[in-house]
């Protein structure tokens, strides 16, 4: 008994992690799906998220040892927590009754909640954890009202049937007010730009677990949710899909900017996100399949790519106990290996090849160019700004004159290595296998 609560922590890591290469059977589910019961369903879309929740949530397990499980931080407690999201999640996926869709949609807020409050470094995580509440559940009541509403429209609450319905021609004509309602909880939780203020301090505040699932999972829980209502209700409101896709390439320029300006290490990482959510959620709004499937492969690699980032970030800050960009200075000369794993991924970050990031945002831009010229010049501003912010992360880290307090002798252990390794082989070789996308339906 007291070699398995021992060995407890290391069994749940590859219990998940066995359960991710297990799961990959459903990135090739048939062009129907699965339907596993009558409220459970898996297609393509739902098989690679599924696939993604499994591997950073076995990632986190491993990235948290020197924070909970040495210093006996409540571990066991803590790789619950881990388990019982990771659960929530994947069934939020693969959920085709509304209401258990939205149920598993608000029930991911509790444990998150937890991990960042019971968990977090700073006083400031109970605000932190109020904002992230307050914006969620003040754009989730419309989101409850509109699907109540619509299931009583289409006499069902399965998504499968409404879908075959719309397809059949029984289509109901779906005002703006639904589609803000329907909408407005998924653009929070992705976020958004201009209700995006909650990711950044929750970033902030939350242990290396917690950004790690915020950036790698949850704000894919908003992009799927777009896509799938879009899918099924037929939503093809144009006025404020075209208001959202401005809001969302400018709000990407702003973010951009406001990258270059931060110290925070986390922060910066944080805001790099808002700006990749929004370029995703403009091409899915854009209608067209380029749209899609690059939306699609944004959400994969940037939940590998931006847990990469925070992963380094934390290693960063547990060993000189500060993520200041000012202070962080001149690492190449103590740890070049470290320097070459912040390379690969700031450039991942960037989209350059030879990582999948290229070929999403290569979809992503022609699918937005197609629908308007205009975007363009948005477009190459979001590309410079981009570069920009990365490249003022790596050389604020790496180059310059090493502070005085910093220890020369930084030593990395393996566990540290395989953590950065299992982050960006995904990345890597994912670009082998892009045609798949082009085999996903939804529904």
């Amino acid at each position: 008994m007291m070699l398995g609560g021992v060995m407890a922590w290391e069994m749940r890591f590859w219990y998940l992690m066995m359960m991710s290469f297990l799961s990959l059977k459903y990135l090739n589910v048939d062009v129907w799906g699965n339907l596993f019961t009558e409220f459970l369903y898996c297609d393509g879309m739902s098989g690679m998220l599924i696939v993604l929740t499994l591997w950073i949530s076995g990632l986190m397990i491993l990235a948290s040892y020197n924070s909970v499980k040495c210093l006996n931080n409540k571990s066991m407690l803590f790789s619950t927590v881990v388990l019982m999201l990771c659960v929530v999640v994947i069934l939020y996926f693969l959920s085709i009754h509304t209401m258990y869709f939205y149920i598993f949609f608000e029930i991911s807020l509790i444990p998150t909640l937890m991990l960042i409050v019971g968990w977090g470094y700073q006083p400031e995580r109970l605000q932190a954890g109020m904002y992230m509440m307050l914006y969620t559940i003040t754009a989730s009541l419309p989101l409850l009202i509109s699907l109540i509403m619509l299931a009583n429209l289409y006499g069902s609450f399965n998504m499968l049937l409404i879908f075959y319905l719309n397809c059949l021609g029984v289509l109901h004509d779906v005002n703006i007010l639904w589609f803000l309602g329907i909408v407005s909880a998924f653009l929070v939780k992705l976020p958004m730009f201009s209700v995006h203020l909650w990711l950044p301090k929750a970033h902030v505040e939350a242990p290396i677990a917690g950004s790690m699932i915020l950036a790698g999972v949850l704000l894919k829980l908003g992009g799927y949710g777009i896509l799938r209502m879009l899918s099924v209700f037929f939503l093809n409101e144009m006025v404020f899909s075209k208001f959202f896709m401005v809001l969302c390439l400018w709000g990407g320029v702003i973010t951009a900017g406001i990258c270059v300006g931060q110290s925070d290490i986390k922060s910066l990482i944080a805001y790099s996100s808002v700006g990749h959510m929004g370029v995703m959620l403009a091409g899915s709004l854009c209608k067209f399949m380029w749209g899609w499937e690059g939306a699609m492969l944004m959400m994969i690699s940037h939940g590998f790519c931006s847990s990469g980032l925070f992963c380094l970030a934390n290693l960063m800050y547990e060993k000189l106990k500060s993520r200041s960009l000012f202070l962080c200075g001149g690492m190449i000369n103590i740890n070049s290996v470290m320097c070459l794993w912040w390379f690969l991924f700031c450039i991942a970050n960037m989209g350059a090849p030879p990582f999948v990031n290229l070929v999403s945002e290569v979809m992503l831009f022609c699918s937005m160019y197609l629908y308007s010229k205009w975007f363009m010049i948005i477009i190459l501003l979001m590309v410079f700004m981009g570069g920009l912010y990365n490249l003022v992360m790596f050389v604020s880290t790496q180059h310059g004159g090493v502070m005085g307090f910093m220890n020369s002798s930084f030593i990395n252990v393996c566990g540290e290595y395989l953590l950065l390794v299992l982050h960006f082989y995904p990345m890597l070789f994912f670009i082998l296998n892009v045609g798949y996308l082009n085999k996903i339906i939804l529904f």
